[in-house]
């Protein structure tokens, strides 16, 4: 009985890093000057997620944002970036949809300090958490 006990926990053990590197994936995309990371870069749904702006400047006085469901309607998500550690970072989480794979739209507006704003729009795909 203890060996088999011992086993059971030496492959859980076995397991845990595989499990912790899957969920700590990174999803980086190149817009225009900015570089954005999804984390985790798979985007499990009704998961704690974090968004990451780089704008490789410090001319960037705020970073807001909404996501919207592309291949279902679910509403908007509205997004509120903060400045922590010279990164505009934003927490969110995803709602669950019928498919187990969907795609979301991605939409941020960025405000300089001299007030002049862009808009940086990317599409991605969250999926069910197993």
């Amino acid at each position: 009985m203890k060996s088999v006990f011992g086993c059971v926990l030496l492959m859980l053990a076995a397991c845990s890093p595989q499990e912790a590197a899957k969920t700590t994936t990174t999803r980086q995309v190149q817009l225009e000057t900015f570089t954005l990371s999804y984390l985790p870069g798979d985007m499990p749904v009704e998961t704690p997620l974090l968004l990451q702006l780089d704008s490789g400047n410090n001319q960037v006085l705020a970073v807001t944002g909404t996501i919207r469901g592309k291949t279902m309607y679910m509403g908007e998500i509205p997004l509120r970036f903060e400045l922590k550690q010279q990164q505009w970072q934003a927490e969110l989480m995803l709602g669950a949809c019928t498919e187990p794979r969907m795609q979301w739209q991605l939409e941020l507006e960025v405000t300089y300090q001299n007030g002049d704003k862009i808009t940086l729009q990317d599409s991605f795909y969250s999926r069910w958490p197993d």
